[in-house]
């Protein structure tokens, strides 16, 4: 019997779909215990060369060569999300290791909570609203997202639902991409810029790109310098798209007026400066979360291990390759 080790916190937590669909088949699954947490590489090195798993549903946690060797009949390691960021796909590959993950699951999720971390900046929601429980009584003065210029960086899936909801606002969008769709464009309505003129123009920016090395840092000290000081920033993607360090000098100097952040460097960031920061609306990687984010989620991880299991070459697989050579099968 195939057998699942869950190191992600959240799979079967929201939603029972994905493990009564595991389990159904027949699969084994276990989870990773609470007396692990918080999880490392070496401990989760550790608890994988322990129990000798067929897959690992793996969530935030880095997955990185010294795991994947650690269990050598080890076939998939399937993410319970999208960026695969934290997993060695090329160390996964060589080690003939599928790799899965859940694309277009959370895409209207994120999109949802990134027009309203938007909407509470723009409009200080969250400070009017501690200040009236405080028992006072101050008139909170905002501007309407209809009149922003609105920068959206990175036109994916997700960055596409947030462009949608935008055009319901009536707000003027640009967006950058390093590979810009010109007929999305135009049949959308908005126009693609250079990341710099997105900075210096935009009221609102918003980041929808995956981690990668040329997007690491992306939002630097130079970055922020062209940014208005009435500006706000959202990010909702990968907290090391930006230089966080740079971006607290910059709010607590009022550089720029205010940002929203879901995603950290260091998850859970308890040593970040922009906790401490009154123009900081600050969140626990909650984008995904809602029950049709997880139910979606949770199916489509089952329904890819399966397929990878059965023999079938799932569409995301993101290395499809190895299905062929049959390395662990």
């Amino acid at each position: 019997m195939p057998d699942i080790l869950v190191s992600s916190r959240s799979f079967g937590q929201v939603s029972a779909i994905g493990q009564e669909i595991l389990e159904g088949a027949g699969l084994s699954v276990r989870r990773v215990s609470s007396e692990d947490r918080p999880l490392d590489a070496e401990k989760l090195e550790r608890i994988v060369g322990k129990a000798k798993p067929d897959v690992l549903l793996a969530g935030a946690e880095p997955v990185p060569r010294a795991v994947l060797a650690a269990a050598p009949k080890l076939r998939m390691v399937q993410k319970h999300g999208v960026g695969v960021d934290n997993i060695d796909l090329g160390a996964a590959t060589e080690l003939g290791i599928a790799v899965g993950n859940a694309p277009g699951t959370n895409n209207r999720a994120v999109a949802d909570l990134t027009i309203g971390f938007m909407l509470n900046l723009l409009r200080s929601i969250v400070p009017a609203a501690v200040s009236t429980k405080a028992g006072g009584w101050e008139r909170f003065i905002g501007h309407e997202l209809g009149e922003a210029t609105v920068g959206v960086i990175g036109t994916g899936r997700i960055g596409r639902e947030v462009i949608q909801r935008l055009k319901g606002f009536g707000s003027s969008i640009l967006a950058y991409d390093a590979y810009p769709d010109a007929s999305y464009a135009d049949a959308q309505g908005f126009q693609y810029v250079s990341l710099e003129e997105l900075l210096s123009v935009s009221d609102v920016i918003t980041l929808h790109v995956p981690l990668m090395d040329e997007t690491r840092n992306l939002i630097g000290r130079s970055e922020l310098e062209r940014m208005k000081p009435s500006a706000v920033l959202v990010n909702i993607a990968r907290g090391e798209l930006i230089d966080e360090a740079a971006l607290a000098e910059w709010l607590s100097g009022r550089r720029i007026a205010g940002a929203a952040i879901d995603v950290f460097a260091t998850e859970p960031p308890q040593a970040s400066p922009l906790l401490k920061l009154e123009n900081v609306i600050a969140t626990p990687h909650i984008g995904a979360y809602t029950h049709e984010a997880m139910d979606a989620m949770s199916r489509s991880c089952a329904e890819t291990i399966l397929g990878v299991l059965s023999g079938g070459r799932p569409a995301n697989v993101l290395n499809p390759e190895v299905l062929s050579r049959g390395d662990r099968t």
